[in-house]
């Protein structure tokens, strides 16, 4: 992986996603969670001669998401464009950018990015303009930003993550607009046939602490009820150290669930986790229970808090979790 090169998009591979989450908090304490996502999928591997400037073999579609701690209401939205005459794409120079329509990611300079999505919901506008800036280097994930995903020829995709991005700006949700700060989350990955053909869904979870740890991680569901057992996430330990975590590391136990009044989907609700070789033992809990993805196919993605131990020391954080195949009305089409 070469930066500020990789940043742009990579057309050669069939499925490719940023993604961005943050964890705010309004000046008057209340905290929020955004979640801004730009999806690119090939329909073919190559785009036959054509003259029309908006012929293409991409498609993009792209999901906005706000959860207002005060209201406690979570609203979503989705789009689709083709990516071509300019309505959709991503790129790296001369700026890094990424947008469909008038929702976008922008380089304003380097290490620097303005993130703009807006909508309306039936409470009333919903909107985030915010400044993130880079604070630590690209975290490469796997093998120097490979990342295997399973045994067979392709289960890989290429992955990293901005950390510790630190967030400032104004989130508007209900018609109410706040100045906010905090950090987010930017996870970029693409790759042709990542995962193997018996996944039916996933749980994915990324983790900032009050540390400057950072942890991501995963499990894969299989049809039989198993999981997958290639895995690779992701810990930094506060003295910056990376380590790679297997299946075996660590222990992830649902404390509840949660079923959803629309699309009668129970996800789990809540979680405790450890991982001995790091001696972290932590509890998560969603934001709010309610934080499922009402666009045009179903899955729950929301903030979430995290407290707990290292080494018997004290720790918190806030992140994201992302759960997908646990209904009928989920598919894995475009996700991570």
């Amino acid at each position: 992986l070469r930066f500020p090169a990789d940043h742009g998009a990579h057309p050669e591979y069939r499925t490719e996603w940023w993604y961005y989450t943050g964890n705010l908090v309004a000046e008057d304490g209340t905290p929020f969670g955004c979640q801004l996502t730009f999806f690119r999928n090939a329909l073919a591997p190559a785009l036959p001669e054509r003259s029309s400037t908006f012929a293409t073999n991409q498609v993009y579609m792209a999901h906005f998401a706000v959860t207002d701690g005060k209201t406690r209401r979570h609203s979503s939205f989705d789009r689709y464009s083709r990516g071509a005459g300019g309505l959709a794409g991503a790129e790296a120079a001369p700026q890094v950018r990424v947008w469909l329509e008038d929702w976008q990611v922008v380089e304003l300079q380097p290490g620097i990015y303005r993130l703009v999505a807006s909508a309306s919901s039936k409470t009333g506008p919903v909107a985030i303009d915010l400044q993130l800036r880079e604070t630590r280097p690209p975290v490469l994930h796997g093998d120097a930003g490979l990342h295997q995903k399973g045994s067979e020829a392709g289960n890989a995709s290429y992955y990293y993550s901005l950390v510790g991005l630190e967030t400032s700006g104004t989130l508007t949700s209900a018609g109410n607009t706040y100045s906010v700060q905090g950090r987010s989350w930017m996870d970029h990955e693409f790759g042709t046939s990542a995962l193997p053909a018996d996944a039916t869904g996933w749980d994915w979870f990324s983790i900032q602490f009050d540390t400057a740890a950072i942890l991501m991680f995963y499990k894969i569901r299989l049809a039989d009820g198993g999981v997958y057992p290639h895995i690779q996430g992701t810990w930094i330990g506060p003295d910056g150290q990376q380590r790679t975590i297997d299946e075996n590391d660590f222990l992830l136990e649902a404390t509840g669930t949660w079923s959803s009044p629309r699309t009668g989907i129970a996800y789990p609700s809540g979680w405790t986790l450890s991982i001995p070789k790091l001696e972290l033992a932590v509890t998560i809990e969603p934001l709010i229970a309610d934080q499922e993805m009402q666009v045009s196919f179903v899955y729950w993605e929301g903030a979430i808090e995290v407290a707990g131990a290292l080494k018997e020391a004290p720790i918190r954080g806030k992140g994201y979790v992302e759960l997908t195949g646990y209904g009928e009305q989920s598919s894995a089409a475009y996700q991570r």
